[in-house]
């Protein structure tokens, strides 16, 4: 076996030009696998978390009620006594903080303009605690106290408003008991979620100042944090054993529930990335074979010549099939070492790309190396190969001897 493997080394390198072409298109095939699925794991992963650390948790607590419900009033279908259910989740392994928050509508006015905000009441120290803090523009976030008159305004909002921070503002909002009540606030700072649609409405302030405002002891939710998104589904399934019996009857919902978008972005660049790894795999095989195939015409004498000698066909066929698969394992390795190679590079460079649609910020060019992207391209270039040198291979094995010693 070895003598066999040592000759089909030597076979791969008889016409080295021709060789070092095809392993120059195997390796950028390889490569271009492994960027491509590099990036494209960065983006899932910085959509993941980004979509995560916005405010939208690892998993969120609501009143069962408010899925088959519909209100009639504010906060009708709200959690109430959701400290102690608080206290539970908290008490869970791998939650590093809950935080309680109140999502509602109403008009702000600046005194000579009015417009519609999408208010978030929030607790600020369990917010900070769970790395919850957006981006502050200009002024700053709440203090761990938070008073009630403060509140943090969307950058699209403070630009409609024409506020920032150290103006005030007037809230109105329509209570749980279906009155009209305002109150006077202070902006103490600007914000960004990186998300236009969402800067152009959001308005937070804290827990009591809603509960105020909107005449309620209730919340919406609770958003539990986590210490890696890796746990979200086991840390699920032991919060809703412990909150069977819970009153009132609640139900979680995980990030991915919360955001289908994400399924949406994963499954569309899924998709172009399998498109870009079957024309990589169509142009390697067209390549391949008919490099195989060239090399096997002028070797036309020699395979005569072993037949001759008494060299099964079987062996024939085996050796050029050994030939393209030790050339899909030299070409996978150079094409590993070129793919890390530009992937370390391009990280080390911070280049910045645009922002996407519906965003106000751009992001890193940032690849990942992915080992189970490396194995994949490595086992799928090899195999490629091996099967685009069976054709030739075939058609050696069934030459006749007396045509193929007098081959020219």
């Amino acid at each position: 076996m070895r003598t066999f493997l040592s000759l089909a080394f030597r076979n791969i390198f008889r016409s080295r030009r021709r060789t070092a072409m095809m392993l120059l298109v195997v390796a950028g095939g390889v490569s271009a696998l492994l960027l491509a699925g590099g990036y494209f794991s960065y983006i899932f992963w910085g959509f993941r978390e980004t979509t995560i650390r916005n405010g939208l948790g690892h998993l969120q607590i609501f009143n069962a009620r408010s899925f088959d419900h519909d209100e009639t009033r504010v906060l009708e279908n709200g959690l109430t006594s959701y400290e102690n259910i608080r206290t539970v989740v908290q008490a869970t392994p791998h939650v590093t903080g809950v935080a309680p928050r109140i999502e509602f509508y109403g008009m702000v006015s600046n005194g000579q303009k009015s417009g519609t905000y999408m208010g978030t009441a929030v607790v600020p120290a369990a917010e900070r605690k769970m790395h919850f803090v957006p981006d502050v523009l200009k002024g700053r976030w709440f203090n761990l106290e938070g008073s009630e008159s403060e509140v943090i305004v969307g950058a699209g909002l403070a630009r409609s408003m024409n506020v920032k921070p150290g103006d005030g503002l007037t809230l109105l909002a329509v209570t749980a008991d279906g009155a009209l009540n305002g109150i006077d606030v202070d902006v103490v700072g600007v914000i960004t979620t990186h998300f236009k649609e969402l800067d152009d409405r959001l308005l937070q302030m804290t827990l009591p100042a809603a509960q105020r405002l909107l005449q309620t002891d209730r919340v919406t939710k609770l958003v539990v944090g986590l210490d890696k998104t890796e746990n979200t589904q086991a840390v699920r399934a032991v919060l809703a054993s412990r909150l069977a019996g819970s009153e009132p009857k609640v139900i979680l919902k995980d990030w991915q529930e919360l955001s289908p978008m994400y399924k949406q972005i994963v499954l569309m660049f899924g998709g172009i990335l399998a498109f870009m790894g079957v024309i990589i795999f169509f142009m390697v095989v067209m390549s391949s074979s008919n490099t195989m195939m060239m090399a096997m015409f002028e070797r036309t004498r020699e395979v005569g010549t072993m037949l001759a000698m008494g060299t099964p066909r079987a062996w024939v066929v085996g050796l050029f099939v050994l030939e393209g698969a030790l050339t899909g394992v030299l070409g996978a390795a150079a094409g590993l070492l070129a793919g890390n190679g530009i992937a370390a590079l391009l990280n080390r460079a911070h280049i910045q790309l645009p922002p996407p649609p519906g965003n106000s910020t751009g992001f890193p060019l940032r690849i990942f190396h992915v080992p189970e992207y490396m194995v994949l391209a490595s086992i799928l270039v090899v195999l490629t190969l091996a099967a685009a040198s069976i054709p030739p291979a075939w058609r050696a094995s069934r030459l006749k001897v007396v045509e193929a010693l007098s081959h020219v």
